[in-house]
């Protein structure tokens, strides 16, 4: 038979001799699409068992992870790490799917990925699928190896990440992620901490900023007190905090479309705010569009230009030849070139 793009194997056996009626049938798959629970597309192949009665069935087995896609992105993953009252499968009416009990055993296929719109993470996991139809349990552990993903205009290196699924009751892992961006000269650290439903969350920075700076320069792309200087001496809250407001309204809604429409991984407005390239002497009250596409899975174009002046371009190429070794190709605003090459090291 051939469903999600794939093709199933079936075998087993029903009996109708005594009621009521009882089957157990055997399915195997090299390769199958899984749609299931709405906001998640599974990649996977194994072997399930059906066993039981229309009003009491099971569906056990083990299947190999290639692809998760959240097709909602960090909407359905928040939904799925901090749902209070479990995660909920589609309803359903038929009291088969209702009575339907679960017990899958879930193992990541080599180089197996988790992706969503502007993200790609590579990861390794173990898992138990369980419950019911309507109200299915996640158990087991998802580790991390590395990834990309975009969010709030920056783009995120996942350097590693640990999830544990322990409670049978909801859905509330607990996550140790850490993250790193790089903004102007800095690097930007976050790191996750604890369950899902009591998240706490740590900044730090190389060089070392003050907590205050960090989330500045998060927000805003500049520090607190560049912000002031540009502001004329006045509060960040205030003309930065607008123009923080407004490239946020403007990215959402013209840069969704443009990124569905032509394929671009990143498009983003800045009204004065720093880009790839600039420093806080380089910059003035233009607006700053910037337009980033990746290639391949360790290639990526960034293209930042000055809407007020043609001259000020700035060009990046990162090559990530591996996990700690990056290769960047950059032409500044002032035409001037240069190739850097990154080498990460832990301690």
């Amino acid at each position: 038979a051939e469903s999600g793009g794939g093709t199933l194997r079936l075998a087993g056996s029903v009996s109708y001799s005594e009621k009521p009626l009882r089957y157990d049938i055997n399915v195997r798959s090299d390769r199958v699409r899984i749609r299931y629970p709405e906001g998640l597309s599974w990649l996977a192949g194994g072997t399930l068992r059906l066993t039981g009665t229309p009003a009491a069935a099971m569906l056990s087995g083990r299947v190999t992870i290639e692809r998760v896609t959240l097709t909602q992105g960090l909407q359905i993953a928040g939904m799925l790490v901090s749902a209070k009252e479990g995660i909920t499968g589609p309803a359903t009416s038929s009291s088969y799917l209702r009575n339907l009990q679960f017990d899958v055993e879930a193992l990541s296929a080599p180089d197996a990925r988790m992706e969503w719109p502007g993200a790609e993470l590579q990861a390794e996991a173990s898992l138990r699928a369980r419950g019911t139809w309507e109200h299915p349990i996640l158990l087991g552990h998802i580790h991390i190896v590395s990834g990309n993903l975009n969010f709030a205009g920056n783009r995120y290196r996942v350097s590693r990440g640990d999830l544990n699924f322990a409670n049978p009751f909801r859905l509330d892992p607990v996550l140790n992620v850490e993250a790193t961006t790089t903004i102007q000269q800095y690097e930007i650290t976050l790191n996750f901490n604890g369950p899902a439903s009591k998240l706490t969350l740590a900044y730090r920075s190389d060089p070392p900023l003050p907590t205050n700076d960090i989330v500045t320069l998060l927000a805003l792309g500049q520090t607190t007190s560049e912000a002031t200087v540009r502001g004329g001496g006045a509060s960040p809250s205030g003309t930065s905090n607008a123009s923080a407001i407004l490239s946020e309204a403007i990215s959402s809604q013209l840069g969704g479309r443009l990124e569905r429409l032509f394929g671009i991984t990143r498009f983003r407005v800045d009204p004065g705010l720093a880009e790839v390239g600039s420093t806080g002497s380089e910059q003035n009250a233009a607006a700053r569009v910037t337009v980033e596409q990746q290639i391949a899975r360790n290639l990526t174009i960034t293209y930042v230009s000055n809407v007020s002046s043609t001259q000020q371009q700035v060009i990046q190429v990162e090559y990530n030849v591996d996990r700690n070794v990056s290769i960047v190709g950059l032409r500044d605003q002032n035409g001037t070139f240069g190739i850097d090459i990154k080498i990460k090291k832990r301690f």
